[in-house]
């Protein structure tokens, strides 16, 4: 009990010190945010391509877990890292000056995590989602110089750009969180409406730009 308690009061003084009303809402949101990761959505990602995208299933589960240990594991430990180096203010990485090195390490990484599965014959489909992320990175870093965008937001929209794709049901389903985790992100306080939106028209965006490049639309 003592502990639930102290945890209440950790959450409050957080919302207080972002400047948000704290309060189960408060907590909701944060605990939407933590659900609707970007990291965890990255692999959500790349398991929706390796279940639909891939005629052959036995073959998409083994790409899902290859492009996963190559594009999804290298920047976790490295943002993990800094955090305990205490390069960033705070799990959120809320200073957005703060992020320009998570983007330019996530920008390497997909480009040479491409190119190297690609030798080794990545499907079009994975190849096209890659693509689309480093893209969505390149211009939200771009972006970030000078204004900060929701990069929660964008991963939520490219998850589920990818979901309509390939199933409309379940596309309906991640635009619903979509709509639940930009709600989220303002309620904590983390991002203005504005930048949530921009993070949601920029990833859908550039998911269906670069699907229709490889034509797959």
């Amino acid at each position: 009990m003592e502990e639930e308690m102290a945890q209440q009061n950790d959450l409050a003084a957080e919302a207080l010190q972002r400047g948000a009303l704290p309060g189960p809402g408060y907590n909701l949101a944060r605990v939407l945010s933590q659900i609707l990761h970007p990291v965890i959505l990255g692999i959500v990602s790349i398991i929706l391509v390796g279940s639909f995208g891939i005629t052959t299933q036995p073959a998409g589960l083994f790409w899902a877990i290859i492009c996963a240990l190559v594009q999804v594991v290298p920047p976790t430990i490295f943002f993990t890292i800094r955090l305990r180096q205490g390069a960033y203010s705070d799990e959120d990485v809320s200073d957005r000056t703060q992020r320009n090195e998570l983007y330019l390490f996530g920008i390497v990484n997909l480009v040479l995590g491409s190119t190297i599965l690609w030798f080794f014959g990545l499907p079009i489909p994975f190849l096209a989602m890659f693509v689309s992320a480093a893209l969505i990175n390149l211009l939200a870093w771009l972006i970030n110089l000078s204004w900060k965008i929701s990069v929660h937001a964008a991963s939520m929209a490219s998850t589920a750009t990818l979901a309509s794709i390939y199933s409309q049901p379940l596309g309906l389903v991640f635009w619903s969180c979509a709509v639940a985790l930009g709600w989220a992100r303002v309620r904590t306080r983390n991002h203005t409406p504005a930048q949530v939106v921009a993070g949601t028209a920029l990833a859908a965006a550039c998911v269906v730009g670069a699907y229709w490049s490889f034509g797959l639309l």
